[in-house]
């Protein structure tokens, strides 16, 4: 018997017709949170309104608001199309406390977690921006940083021609200075506040750098001496002391050895001092 034969055999006992069935990709459910529009009582009783001025806020979204207004809350949108000045008065009220309330939300969460970064992680380096791709790329941001005073030269491209010196900057009434400060400076950081608060007109932002809580720099500060002011001259220097939280991007490519003071003039930092 030919040795072909009982496959050919088996073969032919299949039926005709019998496909195998193709695989299927079937879709797959994605499970996510859905948003659905908030009802007129509800959209009420969040923003303090009352039933026709949601109705009224609805009507002006759907035949005009949509096409400018969505980015808007109801009681912005409210105050925009109104036209009865003590009721346009109100929204204004109710939108400035609202947006208020919002940013001390906010500020006072950002406050919350610096105070948790600074437990659990300490102080950390400060960020050199000049390392990001975007600066790195950039020829008017090393230009432009050739030319700040006081640059730090470890970051700086040295193949750039180098810039001649500026004169110190000479401060002005209205500008501002940033004074960098830690717990442990005591007499040269007290011997430069005196001498910036000796500047009529110049308000100083006091940076504390390593204090655990903002007690413990107005504390540094209650420590100032004021040398040679009467208790009113102190006082009015003290008026015009500003108490920050350390802020790494005010100070950054500067040697952060305090006292270190930058002159601002309208938001620019114009040198040190």
């Amino acid at each position: 018997m030919r040795p072909w034969l009982p496959l050919a055999l088996v073969s032919a006992l299949i039926p005709l017709g019998v496909d195998a069935e193709p695989a299927r990709i079937e879709p797959t459910t994605i499970e996510h949170t859905a948003l659905g529009p908030a009802s007129d009582q509800e959209l009420a009783d969040h923003w303090d309104l009352t039933l026709p001025e949601v109705q009224r806020y609805q009507t002006f979204m759907v035949v005009e608001g949509r096409y400018f207004y969505q980015h808007l809350d109801p009681v912005m949108v409210l105050g925009l199309i109104e036209t009865d000045p003590t009721q346009r008065a109100r929204y204004a009220e109710k939108y400035l406390l609202a947006e208020r309330h919002r940013i001390a939300q906010q500020t006072g969460f950002a406050q919350l977690v610096a105070s948790v970064q600074l437990r659990r992680f300490g102080l950390e380096a400060p960020v050199d921006f000049s390392k990001l791709p975007q600066a790195a790329n950039a020829p008017d941001y090393w230009a432009a940083r050739a030319q700040r005073d006081g640059s730090d030269a470890t970051v700086a491209r040295t193949s750039d021609p180098a810039t001649p010196p500026t004169p110190p900057p000479t401060p002005q009434a209205g500008d501002a200075v940033d004074l960098l400060i830690t717990p442990t400076c005591h007499a040269p950081c007290h011997a430069k506040l005196s001498a910036l608060l000796a500047l009529p007109g110049v308000r100083v932002r006091v940076y504390g750098r390593g204090f655990t809580d903002p007690h413990a720099l107005t504390t540094w500060l209650a420590q100032w001496p004021g040398a040679g002011l009467d208790p009113a001259a102190k006082a009015a220097a003290t008026a015009r002391i500003e108490p920050r939280r350390y802020d790494p991007v005010i100070f950054d490519g500067y040697a952060l050895t305090p006292p270190l003071a930058l002159l601002r003039r309208q938001g620019v930092v114009i040198g040190t001092l």
